[in-house]
């Protein structure tokens, strides 16, 4: 599969590069999530799901009167297997992708450095090192291409939820990334715990502009 094709090359290395790798890895969850295997079971999954769901659509739209709905739902249900089918896991996944990329443009070994010596921001995923922010089970991203930390908001019937986020843009394009929810707490305390949370990159950040300032 062409989104493995960088993790296979590091592993058949061997000795020290295949170890540093394999440490990425796992933080990271690549292989756990994207292997063939994975990709394998979740399509199988997704293709049983979509069957009986469509199977399930047509069905009650037969036995009901909201037939434009259940046809509907059978369409989506439908399609969605139909995607897991023919069409997942055909193109390199994003998180395997922007991971790699960077591990290729900036170097394994100084990635893996830089994993070795991260700090968590309390009780989230995000660990931040010198030059990377690592989200665990996720991704990896540079400190320098982060253009803002913000407040994310999302609204839904349930009302309103905030997340402290932080968002970059780098070769693969654009990516925000949740840190914390910041919901049920007042405005005031809202932004407090946001600016306890961000701060850590934000130090980074300065460090590495004062760092490209003086080259």
């Amino acid at each position: 599969m062409s989104d493995r094709k960088e993790e296979i090359s590091y592993y058949d290395l061997g000795g020290r590069e295949a170890e540093m790798y394999r440490e990425i890895d796992e933080f990271l969850a690549l292989s756990k999530r994207y292997s063939p295997q994975a990709v394998r079971r979740k399509r199988i999954i997704g293709v049983v799901v979509g069957f009986i769901g469509a199977i399930a659509s047509l069905l009650f739209m037969l036995a009901t009167s909201m037939v434009l709905f259940f046809l509907i739902m059978a369409l989506i249900t439908g399609g969605l297997g139909v995607y897991f089918a023919f069409s997942y896991g055909k193109t390199p996944f994003p998180d395997v992708l922007r991971t790699n990329t960077i591990i290729e443009a900036d170097g394994l070994e100084n990635v893996y450095n830089d994993l070795m010596h991260v700090n968590c921001i309390s009780n989230t995923a995000i660990y931040v090192g010198d030059e990377y922010i690592f989200k665990k089970n996720r991704v990896v991203l540079r400190i320098r291409d982060v253009e803002r930390t913000y407040i994310r908001v999302e609204s839904s019937d349930d009302g309103t939820s905030y997340y402290a986020a932080v968002e970059v843009f780098d070769e693969i394009g654009r990516l925000s990334i949740d840190i914390k929810p910041l919901s049920g707490i007042t405005r005031n305390k809202r932004q407090q715990k946001f600016e306890e949370l961000v701060q850590p990159i934000e130090e980074k950040r300065y460090r590495l502009k004062k760092l490209e300032d003086r080259i």
